[in-house]
């Protein structure tokens, strides 16, 4: 019983890790906490160990982990929202390719080291095709790697395409079907999510009426 104490007091005040929820076209709630922590919490970020992600929450945690202006990841996001409007039913339309806009997107934003600050630090929830299991990857050899991890992440099957991409040899598809908050069952993990439930950090809800859903480790209550 003492062992099992000291166990829970060691991961209570361990170095604790960020993880932020898949959320589609929501990511720009995940921006926002970002820079919100950077400019009133900075220690948080900096001294986080981990900084996990799945789907759109995978973008925002290589934003984070690589550096990149959060301002202009914001701006993105809101583009590409923009640019699902511009079509007649919106982001469902066949001629809006999600796939090709992320990667684009991540290239061009991502420093070339990217891989480096990202190697052991982040971590990518991906759902392996072969078996459904949840992968988290947390290695990366190059920039390229980091990118299509992300693509692997936010990659939804049948509406990004029939064939699902593949990273270091292995076929993947989005992260948030399999584990959509990674590791938000530690206790020094803070969780980060646009619905409304028992996330650290999530909108609060006025709504009298309390029922909750879980969808793959997310709280959502409505």
């Amino acid at each position: 019983e003492l062992d099992a104490c000291v166990g829970e007091a060691n991961e209570i005040f361990s170095p604790w890790n960020i993880s932020f929820a898949g959320c589609g076209f929501l990511g720009i709630y995940h921006v926002g906490v970002a820079s919100c922590l950077l400019e009133h919490a900075p220690f948080l970020v900096h001294n986080a160990r981990h900084i996990y992600g799945a789907s759109a929450g995978a973008l925002t945690a290589t934003a984070l982990v690589s550096g990149v202006c959060l301002g202009g990841a914001g701006a993105n996001i809101i583009d590409v929202a923009k640019e699902a409007r511009k079509r007649f039913l919106g982001p469902m339309h066949p001629s809006f390719n999600l796939v090709k806009i992320v990667r684009h997107m991540l290239r061009h934003t991502l420093p070339a080291d990217c891989h480096h600050e990202a190697s052991g630090r982040l971590g990518i929830s991906l759902t392996r095709v072969s078996d459904g299991e949840n992968v988290l990857v947390s290695h990366f050899n190059s920039k390229e790697e980091v990118v299509q991890a992300c693509v692997c992440s936010a990659y939804i099957p049948v509406y990004c395409g029939l064939i699902p991409p593949t990273l270091q040899g292995v076929r993947y598809v989005d992260g948030g079907i399999s584990d959509n908050l990674p590791q938000y069952e530690m206790k020094n993990t803070i969780t980060v999510s646009p619905f409304s439930g028992e996330s650290d950090i999530c909108p609060r809800d006025t709504s009298t009426n309390i029922h909750e859903l879980r969808f793959t480790n997310t709280s959502i209550q409505f």
